[in-house]
């Protein structure tokens, strides 16, 4: 989505921040030359769709800036990542950009790229050390975006005349594994609760989906429908795209789709799929956020470290788009 704007704040998080975790300025006045500059991206996982977008960023800056960007994927297996790691060490890169597929692993990498010299920048994920240091971080306002999603959800189920009589719930797909993932779940709760007239604790039913997957979506939501089958209405959040596509399809298997309504967060992948059928479903919206900007972003900022034009920023966050089925053909595009 290249036409909607989008507002960049580059802010200093709490933490303390590693300087470019291990690597001072001096790299740059050493690595000056596009045609010299070697970076790696390590994606957490190519098999889903943000990701996918991610790279198509990260590639198309490299090609822009004339350097040489070199994609791993480490399948959401910390063994692979670790491995990937190495190899972009061993292999000579100037810096680092890293999804983590879990952020334990986080201290070790610091420490590796560190003791190698290397700048490294913690895409999507943050990253803190054993000190409690935190690498510069490329990401999204989770906080902010998780709040949209609940005041969404909220505002749907004001339009549809749905109280919390007992016979609304919500489903909170959750993936507490990744801290992203968390502030995104947590703020929908709390937006909810804000919202929601009636609603209560007891009225949110969180529920962990494996592998933050539509698998695990679909699981997840199959066992709160067996466990609750006087719900009628069901308001659906997850981490993702994926968990609440899986949500709709153990709903409309259950019957109970039409009375219900799910709200993810990604850049469409899955999202524009469900809301541009010609019949409405319950993937009623979706937070827009964009992985191929986003990668592209990582790309120059790293460039720009390692070419002496500015240093990694401590925290550099992007904002969502609220999707309705109204502006979903534009913001998909």
């Amino acid at each position: 989505m290249k036409s909607l704007p989008t507002v960049r704040l580059a802010t200093a998080i709490a933490l303390p921040v590693l300087a470019a975790a291990g690597c001072s300025n001096s790299a740059g006045s050493e690595t000056s030359k596009a045609e010299d500059v070697k970076v790696y991206y390590l994606a957490k996982r190519l098999d889903q769709g943000y990701f996918q977008s991610e790279v198509k960023g990260v590639e198309a800056k490299a090609k822009e800036l004339g350097i040489d960007v070199e994609v791993l994927d480490s399948r959401s297996d910390g063994n692979v990542m670790t491995s990937n790691l190495e190899t972009a060490l061993i292999q000579g890169g100037d810096g680092v950009i890293i999804v983590v597929p879990d952020q334990k692993l986080a201290p070790a990498v610091l420490a590796k790229t560190r003791e190698a010299d290397v700048p490294v920048l913690a895409l999507d994920d943050p990253m803190i050390d054993s000190n409690g240091d935190a690498a510069p971080f490329l990401g999204y306002e989770f906080e902010k975006i998780g709040t949209e999603v609940g005041d969404f959800l909220a505002e749907l189920a004001a339009d549809q005349g749905w109280a919390a009589d007992g016979t609304l719930k919500a489903a909170a797909l959750t993936f507490n594994e990744v801290s992203s993932c968390t502030e995104r779940t947590d703020a929908t709760k709390a937006a909810l609760l804000d919202n929601v007239d009636g609603l209560t604790e007891q009225d949110i039913l969180e529920t962990n989906y494996a592998g933050a997957n539509t698998d695990g979506g679909l699981q997840a939501m199959q066992g709160l429908l067996t466990a609750n089958p006087e719900v009628e209405h069901w308001l659906v959040y997850s981490c993702n795209e994926e968990g609440v596509v899986g949500a709709v399809r153990a709903l409309e298997s259950a019957g109970v789709a039409d009375g219900s309504c799910g709200v993810g967060i990604g850049d469409g992948a899955l999202a524009k799929i469900e809301m541009l059928k010609d019949e409405a479903n319950a993937y009623c919206g979706n937070v827009f956020i964009d992985g191929e900007e986003n990668g592209g972003i990582a790309v120059q900022l790293m460039y720009d470290a390692l070419t002496g034009e500015q240093d990694l920023p401590a925290s550099t966050l992007s904002p969502g788009v609220r999707v309705t089925r109204d502006n979903a053909a534009k913001v998909f595009s």
